[in-house]
């Protein structure tokens, strides 16, 4: 009789240390991955949204910023310069090997746009001193809205220094824009295999004989 009870608590404390490695995976790992989202409903009429990566003066490692899952009243295309490839709603990979990167479109204000953004590229794995900025402003055609000195988020790629590993910080600087981190599909399927056995050990508990 004591074997069973032995047997679901081991059971327990293996699923437990399962999950709590696969919770600090996901919040610890410095994410590759964004999702963004800019509100414009305090806005209305015609704007432009403006896509910008540009690497620092020094040459940079290489690293590459695509875009996807695109929502919102998108309008046309106004202007492509350097390394950017692609199509809206679709995808968009821009480079940094451009000395200008960016792609500027036209949107209809007072509604909520969203995409997710990726990061790759030789910087996770290349020493250098300069990094790369990807920044994205809102324009109403004279003047940047939500933030008046510029992009509304950004996010700085470092290469490997010093020592140092490579990072990627992204930041705010209006209060109608919203990053958040999508975890890796790596991630995700350890996040679902421990959920998965969780279920399957309540599913057991209820079959198991009173001890």
């Amino acid at each position: 009789m004591f074997a069973p009870a032995f047997n679901l608590i081991l059971r327990r404390a293996v699923l437990a240390a399962l999950l709590a490695g696969s919770s600090t995976l996901a919040l610890a790992a410095d994410p590759l991955g964004y999702h963004v989202e800019i509100d414009t409903s305090q806005f209305s009429g015609t704007g432009f949204l403006d896509f910008a990566f540009i690497a620092g003066n020094s040459p940079a490692p290489g690293a590459s910023a695509t875009l996807s899952a695109f929502t919102g009243a998108f309008g046309a295309l106004v202007a492509q310069e350097g390394e950017v490839t692609g199509s809206l709603p679709g995808t968009l990979v821009f480079g940094n090997g451009g000395a200008y990167n960016d792609w500027y479109h036209q949107v209809t204000l007072g509604g909520k746009f969203a995409f997710d953004i990726a990061f790759s590229g030789a910087f996770l794995t290349t020493a250098g001193n300069a990094g790369t900025t990807f920044g994205v402003g809102l324009f109403d055609g004279s003047s940047y809205l939500g933030n008046p000195d510029g992009n509304l988020v950004q996010f700085e790629l470092m290469p490997i220094a010093g020592g140092a590993p490579a990072s990627i910080s992204a930041a705010t600087y209006a209060s109608i824009a919203a990053i958040s981190a999508v975890p890796e599909a790596s991630q995700w399927l350890m996040l679902t295999g421990g959920m998965a056995l969780l279920g399957l050990a309540l599913r057991r508990r209820r079959t198991l004989p009173a001890v």
